[in-house]
């Protein structure tokens, strides 16, 4: 009886084509592998939350297959969730608090997921095809990493995904609620902000102190603060400069800086604001303008001087 190594086939060698001739000559092709045995091609890994939240404004169809389909852990579902659901506001933004609501618990969590992304058909809208935005997403996540192949060829691609998922979007005052000032606060992507301006939102300022708020690079912070301050002083709208003062504050506190344009349009308000108390506290002394010493320091140097001469004269005339 033969051994079980004596009916055992050859492995196939590494690189050998299907239907090779075998080292004896035989053309007889090798029978195809188990479709069970063939490894799946692995999911990309979860894309984090915090990169997500600033490259796109995502519809809650878009969330939800992103998570069922590996692009989200749960815990970064929730916060997305969470964010959009502040985003939009309680009517809005009931799908988000719905998804935020089931926690981490993956099988409710997958559930709801499942009902949402049905849910889709006959919307209309970008979220018809929610992978798509997942794959720009991913693109652009290896592109900020500098772990893409083909980085140029891509480029094109690139610029497509952030015209359709995020500059069209925010285009369109969909991204967030330009009804509520509480929503607006929230606000953490720039696009959103130029694309209110562009539109004239009533409440754009609000929009400049919530990106002061919540994003994390002040050098696109302080050119929407400017903006802000500009319109306001060509217009003569004190509620705008005001909140683009306040949103400078904040800027100088959160951050520690501020830009020379911030500043030359902040000596055209009046002294004595929030912007000048933090700028003032939090920024260092050496890069703040002479103006803002003088504000703060009282008295202008030349008239110390004088005073300080006149106590002099006097002292030598006295002895």
């Amino acid at each position: 009886m033969p051994t079980p190594d004596e009916t055992a086939a050859p492995p196939q060698a590494l690189g050998e084509a299907e239907g090779a001739p075998s080292p004896g000559g035989s053309a007889a092709a090798l029978p195809p592998p188990d479709a069970d045995l063939v490894a799946p091609s692995p999911r990309p890994a979860p894309l984090p939350a915090e990169f997500v939240r600033y490259a796109v404004a995502l519809e809650a169809p878009e969330l939800a297959w992103g998570y069922l389909n590996g692009r989200l852990t749960a815990a970064d579902t929730g916060t997305l969730a969470f964010l959009r659901r502040c985003d939009l506001g309680p009517g809005p933004g009931e799908a988000f608090a719905r998804i935020h609501a089931r926690g981490t618990d993956p099988s409710p969590l997958a559930a709801l997921c499942r009902e949402t992304v049905d849910g889709r058909t006959g919307r209309g809208g970008d979220a018809e095809d929610p992978r798509r935005v997942w794959d720009y997403l991913e693109l652009s996540h290896r592109l900020s990493r500098g772990d893409a192949d083909g980085g140029e060829a891509s480029g094109p691609q690139l610029a497509a995904g952030r015209r359709e998922f995020l500059l069209s979007r925010a285009a369109s005052g969909r991204g967030m609620n330009w009804q509520d000032s509480s929503a607006l606060l929230g606000t953490d992507r720039p696009e959103e902000v130029d694309a209110a301006f562009e539109r004239g939102e009533e409440l754009v300022g609000v929009a400049v102190i919530g990106l002061a708020l919540t994003h994390p690079d002040p050098t696109a912070i302080l050119p929407r603060v400017a903006r802000a301050l500009d319109r306001a002083l060509a217009s003569s709208d004190p509620r705008l400069r005001h909140q683009g003062i306040v949103a400078l504050a904040h800027t100088a506190r959160l951050h520690r800086t501020v830009d020379r344009r911030c500043l030359d349009l902040l000596r055209r308000c009046p002294r004595g604001s929030e912007a000048d108390d933090d700028l003032w506290a939090y920024v260092p002394r050496r890069r703040l303008p002479w103006w803002l010493w003088r504000h703060r320091l009282g008295e202008p140097p030349r008239r110390w001087l004088r005073r300080v001469g006149k106590a002099l004269s006097g002292a030598r005339g006295g002895g």
